[in-house]
């Protein structure tokens, strides 16, 4: 079989390119060929010049065409939509990384040179988006409507898949949840106790999150009438100081000054300002990442979220066969059956206690997320995330009738 990629691929230093290659290498483990045409391409704005850049390409050898899907992304997007014009083309497909949307961002003036006029006011760059989103949710289902098959990077849940079928208009059963995993950063069994538990958030993020935490580890300790609770919190993520442009919020500083996180002594530790490549070996030295806080959101100039962002950091946990402690939101992940650990209804401290007590007062409960985190990450490994995307893409050609002609 023969793939053709639409990706930003390296050295482009994004997440989404470093995505894509790995993508790339799962897919030449299974011994599909894969073609990236957009390596050294410069933009393309329009629909205009994306079609006669496809027209200037045989595309009768390609089986596939696979695109990464991002904020930002205009140039795979306009070629993805001239591609749907042909009449007898390859079979399309997309990773879609902003969900519930392809693209999340307005394309047709005017309200497209607003949104994306970096000196307007944040509020009003949202406002433009907002007045689009008809328009955009209409060019988004004609593009989904030729799309044979559709992949998510990352864990929806039921209720996520359900609202991106419906606002692409496309079939349930048209859309897998295949997150790629990270590569760099295998399994590794948990550390001895006590309990160590890890809580990353940085500038941008609530701080009411972290102070509902806070609020429920004050409720253990008091629990335990006396006796020395056995398990720390390690707060971790960038700071301002850190930062290239002053942030509105910079949660993690404003909690080192709250009088209750100071009154649990050292109960908590703190690990600001780590470096990106440290934050494996920091999650394997905890047995359980906490996350009180909901997914960040792509920039409005197609920032992606950080390496600390939740979501970012919940991929390298389950990769390396962490698990998770999640705040459930009324929109937000949804902790599958593909992934270990428990959840708590968001702004409630009071149902994060008795989660926590109840790890604290059973060993096997901690013993057996850990069994099935590694079972989670020993599915993400490279082989098998190989078989499970060439059998999705065999499943897409059989589907759609387009094969390769040369």
């Amino acid at each position: 079989m023969r793939l053709a990629l639409l990706s930003p691929l390296p050295p482009d230093p994004s997440a989404l390119a470093h995505h894509a290659a790995q993508f790339r290498r799962a897919l030449n483990l299974g011994g599909i060929d894969v073609l990236t045409p957009l390596v050294g391409q410069r933009p393309l704005d329009n629909l205009r010049a994306a079609r006669a850049w496809v027209a200037e390409r045989d595309w009768r050898g390609v089986d596939v065409v696979h695109a990464e899907l991002a904020p930002g992304q205009h140039t795979v997007y306009w070629v993805m939509q001239a591609l749907a014009s042909l009449p007898s083309g390859p079979a399309l497909t997309a990773t879609v990384h902003a969900p519930p949307g392809l693209l999340a961002q307005p394309l047709v003036a005017p309200l497209a040179g607003l949104y994306h006029a970096s000196w307007l006011p944040d509020w009003m760059r949202q406002a433009s988006a907002g007045l689009a989103a008809p328009i955009t949710r209409y060019i988004d289902r004609r593009l989904a409507r030729r799309l044979s098959g559709v992949l998510c990077a990352h864990e929806l849940g039921d209720a996520g898949v359900a609202q991106l079928a419906r606002r692409l208009g496309l079939p349930r059963e048209r859309i897998a949840v295949l997150p790629l995993g990270r590569h760099d950063a295998p399994a590794r069994p948990l550390p001895p106790l006590p309990h160590k538990w890890l809580c990353m958030s940085g500038p941008g993020q609530a701080l009411r999150p972290l102070q509902d935490l806070v609020t429920a580890l004050t409720a253990l300790q008091d629990r335990a009438e006396g006796e020395r609770p056995d398990w720390q919190l390690t707060f971790a993520g960038p700071t301002a100081a850190s930062c290239f442009k002053a942030p509105r919020h910079d949660p993690l500083s404003r909690l080192q000054a709250d009088p209750r996180v100071r009154a649990l002594g050292d109960r908590i530790a703190w690990q600001l300002d780590p470096e990106p490549q440290d934050l494996p070996a920091l999650v394997a030295a905890h047995h359980v990442l906490i996350q009180p806080d909901r997914d960040q959101p792509w920039g409005l100039d197609g920032t992606e979220p950080g390496p600390t962002s939740p979501q970012a950091m919940r991929e390298l946990a389950l990769s390396i066969g962490r698990p998770l402690l999640v705040a459930r939101h009324k929109r937000g992940f949804d902790l599958s059956d593909q992934a270990a650990g428990a959840t708590y209804t968001a702004g409630q401290a009071a149902t994060l206690v008795p989660v926590l007590q109840n790890l604290l007062s059973e060993p096997d409960g901690l013993r057996a997320w850990g069994q099935q985190a590694q079972q989670c990450a020993s599915a993400r490994a490279a082989a098998q995330m190989s078989a499970r995307y060439v059998g999705f893409f065999q499943q897409v050609v059989a589907s759609s009738g387009r094969r390769a002609t040369k």
